[in-house]
């Protein structure tokens, strides 16, 4: 689905694959990675995007994927498929290393299936195996030596050879007392020579001791003698040691025909934790790189800041950052003219997106922001760079018309096209009219592409072409300098005469450059050039106008802070007023029924008064209640039909939020899943919640 094949490496992705690789905790999740190619097939690498981003999702929330660099078991497999044949014990160990290690793994997926289904749903029918550690664990201690307890003969003889080494330690000490007595050991007491202790003698006493010599040191100042006394305990050591030798051989023998059964398990299991290896090392890519799991369509290719992750590297090791790059490639613009001077982003822009979709069909996230739209082509198709074949004598032009040949046997609307520097490696009139009817007939297969030229009519013909654009990398025309931003809708110049003034070519060259020059080609760059000045203009004056209107929205929002204060201010002398008048009110009342009660001459008089004031009062005390109970609903009833409307507002990725409740943090909305929400708060913790739980940043409930 990639044509040719070697347009991997110009597009970088070969080199992506080893920045990957370096994440990577086994050689064969670092090979794995290394030789993934992109596949039409979308069914076959969606489930490795899906797992991707859940595994990259975990990590994001602090559940990081265990280790899974165990042994590895590529000698033991072909092993078990010898009837007789004896595993060592390393390649024992090497298969329960990896039982635990996968153990582990699943474990994990099961723990975290919530936020992992696509990894749980594809790991749940493969569990561990229990039988396979419960018979390497059975013979093994977990130092790796075999078991003592593994046969009664292996203990026997472990308990005969631990009997005969005291026996041989206590002899060996005795003699060495003896002869250190004498003064006829050397500097040097004791040394060790196939595997027998032995004693180290000054060569003029060696005619004084009696034993087994096994030679001298280099210079012959000392000899070493096994001696006499220990050599009969020592043969006795040497028969238990290969007794031992025997036995263990035939207990590894017995556990290798007991794992046989399990081969193509111990072999599943190993190919499984290297597909994980593999998954979780592109996630810690993505984590480190800013990746994400972009939106999928049938027709748009969009992607929002993004960041070319080889150029990153290369940027930060001179201290630079990198320009993010945002394109769009829609039915109704599905072929990219880019023009502009050299050195300006063109190609890279190209590459950038070719790059993306190799990695996307590949099974790698792209650094984009999680706005980003990709699609699924069938093929791939590119001319990037130099085309000459040394082998095949083609000419550079030859090498770039087999290229166009293929690419246009093949184009259709399944078709990503991807060319650099369209039209050239000819003479330039016969190239870009050829170029143009390459184009053209591109445009009629409906394929999706991006080109990069400096041919005026190309650019023209992208004008008069339904669904092909123009597009331009913006140019500083007072500083000379690129500003490797694609700028939609416009061809740019190629800047040649003002280049070559800005680094100092002599006018006069310049004056006959011109004069030579066809004037319409040079009319048209005239008009290119003004074209990109204007633009810049209109970009000043835009960010201008922006910039005002920011400054008048904060002077509105300081007015009508302004305003509410003194709405409040008034409704509050108001309120106080009222309360004022009803005081006067009662007040009165209260002076009345005091004179009332004063001019009463009875006692039955002046009850009836006192009877009267209590009423009053309760009637006082019940309208103060019901004014507060009133007051009380009316906040209540505002806040809810506050918080319905929050509530009721539309959501979409890259939406910012708070949590209902939560305080004043800020979050981002990072993916929606039917009614749940991924929102990351702080830069840091993600959580899913519901739609209910949480508001638009800008509410104020």
């Amino acid at each position: 689905m990639l044509y040719p094949p070697e347009a991997a490496d110009l597009l970088d992705f070969q080199a992506v694959k080893d920045l990957a690789a370096e994440h990577a905790a086994t050689r064969k999740g670092r090979l794995r990675l290394r030789e993934a190619m992109p596949s039409a097939d979308r069914a076959a690498v969606e489930p490795d995007l899906l797992q991707v981003d859940e595994l990259l999702r975990l990590m994001e929330r602090g559940h990081f994927f265990p280790a899974v660099a165990a042994a590895e078991v590529d000698d033991a497999l072909p092993m078990l498929r010898i009837e007789g044949a004896v595993l060592t014990s390393e390649q024992c160990l090497a298969i329960l290393a990896q039982s635990q290690a996968y153990a582990n793994a699943y474990r994990f997926v099961l723990t975290h299936a919530e936020f992992a289904p696509t990894l749980e749903a594809l790991a749940r029918p493969f569990p561990p195996e229990d039988e396979v550690p419960r018979l390497i664990e059975g013979v093994f201690e977990r130092n790796g030596l075999v078991r003592s307890n593994a046969s009664p003969e292996l203990a026997r003889i472990r308990a005969e050879l631990a009997k005969a080494r005291v026996a041989a330690d206590r002899i060996f000490y005795k003699v060495l007392r003896r002869y250190e007595a004498e003064g006829w050991l050397g500097d040097i007491r004791e040394s060790v020579s196939n595997d027998r202790r032995v004693l180290a003698l000054s060569s003029s006493h060696k005619n004084k001791a009696r034993g087994a010599f096994h030679g001298s040191s280099a210079k012959n100042s000392l000899v070493y003698l096994e001696p006499s006394e220990c050599l009969e305990v020592n043969a006795e050591v040497g028969l238990l040691i290969e007794d031992e030798r025997k036995e263990v051989r035939r207990i590894l023998k017995a556990l290798t025909r007991a794992l046989r059964p399990f081969r193509e398990v111990i072999a599943r299991v190993d190919e499984r934790l290297t597909d994980w290896d593999s998954l979780a090392a592109r996630a810690r890519f993505a984590r480190a790189e800013g990746g994400v799991l972009p939106q999928w369509s049938d027709e748009v290719i969009y992607v929002e800041q993004g960041v070319n992750p080889v150029l990153r590297k290369v940027q930060r090791e001179k201290g630079r950052g990198v320009v993010p790059l945002n394109v769009r490639l829609d039915p109704d613009h599905r072929l990219l003219l880019i023009s502009g001077p050299n050195a300006g982003g063109k190609s890279l822009a190209l590459k950038t997106v070719g790059l993306f979709q190799l990695m996307l069909q590949s099974g790698f996230l792209v650094p984009a922001h999680p706005r980003t739209t990709m699609r699924w082509f069938a093929r791939i198709m590119a001319d990037i760079g130099d085309a000459q074949s040394v082998e095949n004598e083609l000419s550079t032009y030859s090498g770039k018309l087999s290229k166009m040949r293929e690419i246009l046997a093949w184009c259709d609307p399944e078709t990503l096209v991807l060319v650099d520097e369209f039209g050239s490696g000819s003479d330039p009139d016969l190239g870009a009219a050829l170029a143009g009817v390459f184009l053209r007939e591109i445009h009629q297969s409906g394929a999706t592409g991006i080109f990069t030229t400096h041919y005026n009519s190309i650019k023209a013909l992208a004008e008069e072409l339904d669904g092909a654009q123009n597009a331009n990398m913006a140019f500083d025309v007072q500083s000379f300098e690129p500003r490797y931003t694609l700028e939609l809708g416009s061809p740019g110049s190629s800047y040649t005469f003002e280049v070559a003034q800005r680094v100092g070519i002599p006018k006069r060259l310049m004056n006959e450059a011109r004069s030579a020059l066809n004037e319409q080609t040079h009319h048209v760059d005239r008009l290119l050039v003004g074209l990109q000045k204007q633009r810049s203009a209109l970009d000043r004056a835009r960010n201008e106008l922006d910039q005002r209107l920011k400054d008048l929205e904060a002077l509105k929002a300081d007015q009508s802070k302004r305003i509410s204060k003194l709405e409040d201010k008034l409704a509050k002398a108001a309120e106080a007023n009222a309360s004022g008048t009803d005081r006067l009110m009662w007040g009165k009342r209260l002076e009345q029924l005091s004179a009332s009660w004063a001019k009463a001459k009875s006692k039955k008089g002046k009850d009836e008064v006192i009877e009267r004031a209590t009423k009053l009062f309760a009637e006082r005390n019940g309208a103060e209640k019901k004014a507060s109970q009133r007051k009380e609903t009316a906040k209540q009833v505002e806040a809810r039909h506050k918080l319905e409307a929050a509530l009721a507002m539309p959501v979409k990725v890259g939406d910012k939020v708070k949590i209902v409740g939560g305080g004043r943090q800020q979050g981002e909305v990072l993916e929606i899943r039917r009614d749940k929400f991924l929102v990351r708060l702080g830069g840091v913790l993600s959580t899913w919640v519901d739609r209910k739980q949480f508001v638009h940043w800008g509410v104020d409930l």
